[in-house]
């Protein structure tokens, strides 16, 4: 489970910043699960390069909801996921200053789609975001916008997924994609997959196939049997649990 982030501040000293705009999806299987984006009131003034930049200025955020009145909110759609943002160690740090102040200890886990753009794509030219994501042919639309920048970076994340050949991503975090109760046991399941394309199949404990299917990439598809919902998945998920009684 995965929550893509964008934050847009009101600039100034370090950790003396507060939030003026927020965007998160959250992401499962593939697909957006949950969204909640909004304004938000930092009850101090806003720089003015970053009210040029983002073009939130303070009229705008007069009627706005103050952080606490959205922090339960954050929480929830958060909730039990990692963190995505492109500079994450900043859109996290700040994150973390709001609850801070609340007297509230937030941690989650943390991915930087700059760091992994940079692996995944190296000696490019730029990879600040509106560069990045224009290079590899992402739209991207409200730019140094909260809503806009994070599903431009939700974009970008899933093309990393596909493009991470030897699946690091998967494997630095394979233990937060299983939901299953028996994750451990799964998880040795996956690790020796392949991601080339070809066939596979589940056996019983009676050593016979019960499924077979076809994939571009066995890994990737595999995962999405172990993790999905869906009535052959559960099956599938509960006749391998009975394979390791």
């Amino acid at each position: 489970m995965y929550a893509i982030i964008d934050i847009e501040t009101t600039g100034g000293k370090y950790n003396e910043e507060s939030i003026t705009e927020i965007a998160i999806y959250r992401y499962h299987n593939n697909k957006i699960v949950d969204q909640f984006s909004s304004l938000v009131n930092p009850q101090k003034q806003i720089q003015p390069f970053v009210e040029k930049l983002t073009g939130i200025n303070q009229k705008m955020l007069i009627t706005a909801p103050k952080f606490h009145e959205i922090a339960k909110r954050i929480i929830e759609i958060t909730d039990k996921s990692i963190i995505v943002a492109h500079n994450a160690q900043f859109d996290y740090r700040i994150l973390q200053t709001e609850f801070i102040r609340l007297g509230y200890r937030f941690k989650l886990k943390s991915i930087c789609t700059v760091k992994l753009s940079k692996e995944i794509f190296p000696n490019l030219k730029s990879y600040k975001l509106g560069k990045l994501v224009k290079s590899l042919g992402i739209p991207i639309q409200n730019r140094h916008r909260a809503r806009g920048d994070a599903l431009a970076t939700l974009k970008l994340f899933e093309l990393l997924l596909k493009m991470d050949i030897n699946k690091e991503i998967l494997k630095t975090h394979v233990k937060e994609l299983i939901t299953t109760e028996k994750k451990n046991d799964f998880s040795k399941i996956i690790m020796p997959i392949p991601t080339e394309i070809g066939n596979y199949y589940f056996i019983n404990n009676k050593s016979e196939i019960f499924f077979i299917g076809k994939s571009k990439n066995i890994k990737k598809r595999v995962i999405q049997h172990l993790t999905g919902n869906t009535k052959k998945d559960l099956k599938i998920q509960k006749l391998i649990k009975k394979n390791q009684i």
